[in-house]
């Protein structure tokens, strides 16, 4: 009877115990649906995200660095991304880093981007680099002189001396270079003073070492500083052609600047600071990339907390007052996304075919 009993017992025990394994391995499933059904953004939270990352600017006081600053204020107060800004002497100086992983971001034109990751105008391919976003187009008057300086045209440059070297900022060279050239004049023509930095340069046409410059934005405090202290100005950047002349400029004059700096445009370039009137300038967009080292998930965060925090940026620097939704996506890249953008910007509906086929040729030379 005891024996029987012993069973009995052992039996129901056995049978509590396989109801709660069943029930357990039933919540577990119902857990593991209800993630794979959720929001896709909270999904992320929870992945491979980098919590402490880098971003790579020109030196402290020029305007990619403030937009640097603007952007990781922006990713820090609003996601656990923490992002840190390390000044450079642009792209030449934080592009190695980036292609070896060491620094996760970076900032310069569109123009030194292309170079860097192709292994152009003396740069060594730098084949992880992958985009992120565009950000603003970036006008230039070309040159800035002092305004006591008696200079009023770029033809006036004949023989003075001018700013003639920019390490990390090969398209500042190479538009000064286009400048000349549109206006019949060459480097042979001037008096040649290598530059340490855009910065630098401001500062020596400020202590008179120099008679003209390359024309940084108005608003970067480097320039405002100068302008405060010794009155600055610009003119055209093609002598005689005024605002209202800009559609009439000769094919062969606009290809002395797209033929040097791939897509620079002609712009009209509004009073500021020290520009007091309307002129003839041009313009290239500046753009955020990243490490093809960075995980996805890091990339795709970045970019949801730019997207939906945009607003936020605009108050920081003039540069930025451009940087919408529809000015991040670059319908033409001339590097490849990081495929965490590519999953980003086809969730907004914004990838195409045609930007699909650009990316597998732009991913074809970084093999």
């Amino acid at each position: 009877m005891k024996l029987r009993l012993n069973k009995k017992i052992l039996s129901i025990l056995l049978l509590v115990m396989f109801l709660v394994i069943m029930t357990a391995c039933s919540g577990g499933n119902q857990t593991s649906s209800s993630k794979d059904n959720g929001d896709s953004g909270k999904q992320t939270a929870s992945k491979d995200i980098k919590k402490n990352i880098s971003i790579g600017t020109t030196p402290v006081g020029a305007s990619i660095n403030s937009v640097g600053n603007g952007i990781a204020s922006v990713v820090s107060k609003n996601s656990d991304v923490r992002l840190t800004v390390k000044p450079f002497n642009g792209i030449s100086g934080w592009g190695p880093s980036l292609d070896k992983g060491e620094i996760d971001l970076g900032s310069a034109t569109a123009p030194e981007i292309a170079w860097a990751f192709k292994g152009e105008q003396g740069f060594n391919a730098m084949k992880n680099i992958r985009l992120l976003v565009r950000g603003n187009y970036i006008p230039t008057s070309g040159f800035v002189v002092r305004e006591d300086s008696g200079i009023k045209s770029n033809a006036d440059l004949k023989g003075k001396r001018i700013s003639s070297d920019y390490p990390g900022s090969a398209s500042a060279v190479l538009l000064l270079e286009a400048v000349l050239a549109a206006n019949g004049l060459s480097w042979d023509d001037v008096k040649k003073v290598p530059t340490t930095s855009l910065a630098a340069g401001m500062e020596s046409l400020q202590n008179n070492r120099l008679d003209a410059t390359y024309a940084m934005a108005p608003s970067t405090p480097v320039v405002q500083e100068v302008n405060n202290s010794v009155p600055l100005k610009s003119f055209s950047i093609i002598d005689g052609v005024k605002p209202v002349d800009i559609d009439s400029v000769k094919d062969d004059v606009i290809k002395e600047f797209t033929s040097r700096v791939p897509g620079t445009r002609l712009t009209v370039v509004k009073p500021s600071g020290y520009i007091k009137e309307e002129t003839v300038g041009v313009e290239y967009p500046l753009q955020v990339v990243s490490s093809a080292h960075l995980t996805d998930d890091t990339v795709y965060v970045l970019l949801e907390t730019l997207w939906a925090h945009y607003k936020e940026l605009q108050p920081i620097h003039a540069w930025l007052q451009t940087w919408t939704p529809e000015q991040m996506f670059d319908p033409n890249p001339t590097v490849p996304y990081h495929p965490g953008a590519v999953k980003f910007f086809k969730d907004k509906g914004l990838w195409t075919d045609e930007v699909d086929k650009i990316q597998e040729e732009l991913l074809k030379l970084a093999e």
